[in-house]
């Protein structure tokens, strides 16, 4: 059967009544309505989702989020908070839902993994305990080897660990990352590897992890978006290598390519552009591109941070001490914690 007719089926068995009760539901992305049913089994590639004429199998990929039957009613604020990038409103309203929640594994499974990724989303940002995020998402790992939110909680504990300085044990949860059997995963898994050598300075070691992604022959969204997220990694490496040139003509087309929407993306493509263009002495270009991300991208707290530690440096050269003192405001008080405030 095809995705028209799960739909079909599941709107039949709603409108007949044929459960006593409220359904599990799984919103993918590609599907314009959640799928009703019943999960009958997860796993952290998987989920399993039995309707009463089929039972269909949903790769984690492709999902959204998971809604449970008989889950507390604050569970979809705070999914929506979370999607939005609220993660301090998520965190308020966990504390609530944590009082409300009933016994199913799956229900708790979801709070603990909610409440350990906004910890380390802040913690990435600037304005959280890195370590204390890392054990607590680590803690998850360890705890909740079936869940569907599993490899994500591997990627997330490599970026505290990067972000702490405990590089070669990142690149063991990348690996977990790496073994899934989506392009667009393995690519993720490359990019995050070439992030965590080029934080310390393995430039070349940091350039063929790169390239291993953009040798990696797969269509669609978001295999195109790991591949752009590659090419400005490889342009850093340029930058690391003195070829600016070529860094800076990489870089516009990347970012002539990325959809406005891609925030993240944007804002690490006009950072690398600012940095390729400082280290070749054109300042007033730097600041430009370091601006982009302070009134643009500015929802992206890592990657703000670092323009504004350079927008702090740049407003110096260009004398205009004022503005300099600006940003240097706004970091130390939006982003205490950031490796880039200190």
């Amino acid at each position: 059967m095809n995705r028209r007719g799960v739909i079909l089926a599941a709107a039949a068995w709603l409108a007949a009544g044929a459960v006593g009760r409220a359904l599990d539901t799984i919103k993918t992305t590609t599907d314009r309505v959640p799928l009703p049913g019943e999960i009958k089994l997860m796993t952290p590639l998987e989920v399993e989702l039995k309707t009463p004429s089929l039972t269909k199998k949903v790769a984690v990929n492709e999902i959204v989020y998971i809604s449970y039957d008989g889950e507390p009613a604050g569970l979809k604020t705070v999914r929506t908070a979370l999607l939005a990038g609220r993660y301090e409103d998520v965190l308020a309203s966990l504390e609530k839902v944590t009082a409300e929640a009933q016994n199913r594994p799956e229900i708790k499974q979801d709070i603990e993994f909610y409440t350990a990724l906004c910890r380390a989303e802040l913690a990435l940002g600037g304005s959280g305990d890195v370590i204390a995020a890392g054990r607590l998402m680590a803690a998850f790992v360890n705890t909740h080897k079936g869940s569907y939110h599993w490899l994500k909680a591997n990627e997330v504990v490599g970026d505290l660990l990067v972000a702490n300085g405990q590089h070669d044990q990142a690149e063991k949860y990348y690996a977990e990352l790496g073994k899934a059997p989506w392009p667009d995963y393995r690519m993720r898994a490359g990019v995050a590897v070439g992030r965590a050598r080029l934080a310390q300075k393995k430039t070349a070691e940091a350039l063929e992890a790169f390239e291993g992604v953009l040798k990696i022959d797969a269509t669609g969204e978001l295999t195109q978006l790991q591949r752009l997220a590659a090419t400005v990694g490889k342009a850093r490496c340029q930058t690391d290598n003195k070829q600016y040139d070529e860094a800076i003509k990489t870089l516009n087309d990347v970012i002539a390519k990325v959809d406005p929407e891609q925030v993240e993306l944007n804002a690490r493509a006009y950072n690398a552009l600012g940095t390729a263009l400082k280290d070749a002495g054109r300042v007033k270009e730097a600041l430009l591109a370091f601006l982009h991300v302070d009134v643009l991208y500015f929802t992206v707290p890592e990657q703000h941070a670092e323009a504004l530690a350079n927008l702090a440096g740049l407003w110096e050269k260009a004398r205009k001490p004022e503005r300099a003192d600006r940003a240097r405001r706004m970091l130390e008080e939006r982003y205490k914690n950031s490796p880039w405030a200190k």
